[in-house]
Formats: structure tokens, sequence, C-alpha cells
């Protein structure tokens, strides 16, 4: 092939690519019906909006029924992130129990001294900051990249209670899951992390990057299953 249509096929497909992972990630609101074993113990509702131009996530979970007389938490986490030439960025995280109060917790990603600052309860901490780091709201971005590069597997940085560690996804295209009388297909990430026996599983269908169900798995506890009930 000559030069100058070999680039030319290039540059069309790494268009195409970023076109596809561009549509993917779209503002949405979800909600959740959320399980501790077999028991509907809360609803959460997750969304994601751009916002003078930051994309904003926002997760908020409420507990429902007896679950409710044990605690009156609402437990939230927001997390901004910024596009740049080489993608979206995590920008700053920030959770609590009350969305009423300010936030108990909260990391700013500094990509120019490549430090993240970890506060948490009036104390300041410091770590270095990786390249292409996710945390459990902007890994969902991640999925039409996989898609887009056809990666069945891949390493990442991940930060999580102020550490960052690396993080394993692994995909697996089609695959059945059971839905009230029959079965659907849909994409399904598995999540593993270094020095951890925790799962995290998220299944997506169509078009959105919310995903239809999200499972925590690990070792000795009840599995935590998070159902989709809505999607606007």
């Amino acid at each position: 092939m000559p030069v100058k249509s070999a680039l030319s096929f290039f540059m069309v497909a790494l268009l195409s690519a970023f076109n596809v992972q561009a549509q993917s990630v779209e503002p949405f609101e979800a909600r959740y019906h959320v399980y501790r074993g077999d028991t509907h113990v809360a609803n959460s509702t997750l969304s994601l909006q751009k916002q003078n131009g930051e994309w904003v996530w926002y997760m908020s979970t409420e507990a429902r029924g007896v679950y409710s007389w044990l605690t009156k938490k609402q437990p939230f986490t927001e997390t901004r992130m910024q596009s740049t030439t080489d993608g979206l960025q995590l920008l700053l995280e920030s959770s609590g129990d009350y969305a009423q109060k300010p936030p108990s917790q909260s990391n700013w990603f500094d990509y120019i001294n490549r430090v993240i600052y970890h506060m948490k309860d009036g104390a300041i901490s410091q770590l270095k900051l990786p390249d292409d780091v996710y945390n459990y709201q902007s890994i969902h971005t991640f999925y039409p990249v996989m898609l887009t590069q056809n990666k069945t597997q891949a390493t990442i940085n991940f930060y999580r209670n102020g550490e960052v560690s690396k993080s394993t996804l692994t995909l697996e295209r089609d695959f059945s899951i059971p839905d009230k009388s029959s079965t659907i297909k849909v994409d399904k990430v598995t999540q593993t992390f270094d020095q951890s026996d925790k799962q995290m599983i998220y299944y997506y269908q169509g078009n959105s990057i919310a995903p239809l169900k999200i499972e925590q798995i690990k070792r000795g506890k009840d599995s935590s299953v998070m159902w989709r009930v809505d999607l606007k």
C-alpha cells in the first residue's frame, strides 16, 4: 500500500475509533436497586453530566425498609473529570455520608506537580500521581476504550482508599445473564485488584456506559448487587 494511502487509512481508522469512544460517553441518569444477598436494602442514583466543561459523576444511596431504621446516612460520591488531548482525566473526588453536609473526604488530582492530595478528617496527605489513573466512577469510561482498542484484558492504575494500586480488567463479550424469565446478552467486565480478594463486576448493555448491573464480591461476605431499574 502506498505511504499516502496507508496514512489516509490510518487517520480514518483513528478518527473512527475516537468517534466510537466519544459517542459512548454521554450524559445519563440511572436508578438502581441495591441488594445484599437476596435482600433489597437500598436505592441508588448514578448520573453523569457535563458542567462548565467538566464531566461530573454523582452517586447517592439511601437505605430502604427496615434498613432505613438502622441508619440515616445517605452516602454520596462525586467525581469531576476534565477533557484533555489525551482523553478524560480525574480532577476531583469527594464523598461523605450526608449530601447536606461538607464532604468528609476529598481527593485532588494535580497534574502539574503529579501529586494526589488526599484530605480526610482535616488531615492532608500526598502520593504520587501516575498516568491514566481511574476510580470507581471513572472506570466506566474505560469500557468503550477496551471496545475501541479491541482489548479483552488491560492493567490500569486505580485509586481507592487513599492509595494507588494496579488493577486488571477482563472483558467478555455477549455474556448471558438471567433476566426475569429469560436471559439477555451483555458485555461483562471483571475487575480484580493487586493484593486483594475483592472483585468488581460490571455488566453493560446497549450504547450507554451506565452499567446494567454492578456486582461486588469479597470472600467471606455476602455479595452486593446493583440492578439498574431506570435510565434517562
